[in-house]
């Protein structure tokens, strides 16, 4: 670590801690480690080292000064642990949001069986759409849920957030259905809800009686769904989309971090020690 910078930090400490006059011992104690560090500054610029250095240390600064090293190298190391951590996290959210993006886009073709059916479409046919979307979209719900549990890599991740809410919205929308040529609470009229854990599933009975009780008013609702899905998908996974630009961040702040890796390993590493050295 440099002189400069440890006298820098050593000033902004005493600043910090200099509130007023209650302060005054610790206020003289860290004035006077900062003024050594200036001496030793000016030793340094002067040429002198070593014993030369050494002798620049009123009284028992020396050990005084040893003291406050070993803070800054502690408090060093603890930053270069928080710092790496996070370039990890950032280099994994990067990881798993392209993964989900692309996900995004091939989901965009779940409901190409649902905009398929037509008047002749059997209930069987219909069932069995129907049954597909469910299956794609839980398998989505399932490969990425773990990302956004309390704690986990993406918990209050917006890009990603936003991502499955917007294709959660449209699956339990009641705009597909009232006013669309649909039953008036989409597809839930048709058996289709949420479990407590965010899963798809199909009730039965229920589908049954809507496609006994509105055959034409069903297979609105599902293409009604299927279209506006589809277009959801689409749209997220699209560039330049708040999914886009978060991964675009991610990678580049990792790409910057690999880049500086020597500069913030001279400035915060081992290397850094080395200063120490010259009061021994």
């Amino acid at each position: 670590m440099d002189i400069d910078l440890a006298a820098f930090r050593l000033n902004a400490l005493a600043l910090l801690m200099r509130s007023d006059a209650s302060s005054g011992a610790t206020s003289t104690g860290q004035a006077g480690l900062f003024e050594t560090l200036l001496k030793l500054q000016s030793a340094r610029l002067s040429g002198s080292s070593g014993a030369g250095m050494a002798g620049a240390l009123p009284g028992d600064t020396s050990a005084r000064m040893q003291s406050v090293l070993a803070q800054l190298e502690s408090s060093n190391n603890a930053f270069l642990q928080r710092y790496n951590a996070r370039v990890e996290a950032i280099g994994d959210e990067a990881t798993v949001l392209t993964r989900l993006r692309s996900r995004l886009a091939e989901l965009g073709s779940a409901g190409d069986g649902l905009q398929q059916l037509t008047a002749a479409s059997t209930d069987g046919e219909i069932r069995t759409a129907l049954e597909g979307f469910i299956a794609r979209y839980n398998q989505w719900d399932t490969e990425f849920d773990p990302y956004f549990e309390d704690g986990a890599l993406l918990d209050d991740n917006q890009a990603g957030e936003v991502a499955r809410f917007s294709l959660r919205r449209e699956v339990g929308s009641i705009f597909h259905g009232a006013g669309n040529g649909g039953f008036a609470l989409g597809l839930t009229d048709m058996g289709v809800g949420f479990t407590s854990d965010g899963q798809l599933q199909l009730d039965e009975k229920a589908f049954g009686a809507a496609l006994r009780g509105g055959r034409d008013a069903a297979l609105q609702t599902l293409h009604n769904v299927a279209r506006a899905f589809s277009q959801a998908a689409e749209t997220l996974a699209s560039d330049g989309h708040l999914l886009d630009r978060r991964i675009d961040n991610a990678e580049r702040a990792v790409a910057w971090a690999a880049d500086n890796q020597d500069s913030v390993g001279a400035e915060f590493g081992p290397a850094a020690a080395q200063l120490a050295k010259w009061y021994r």
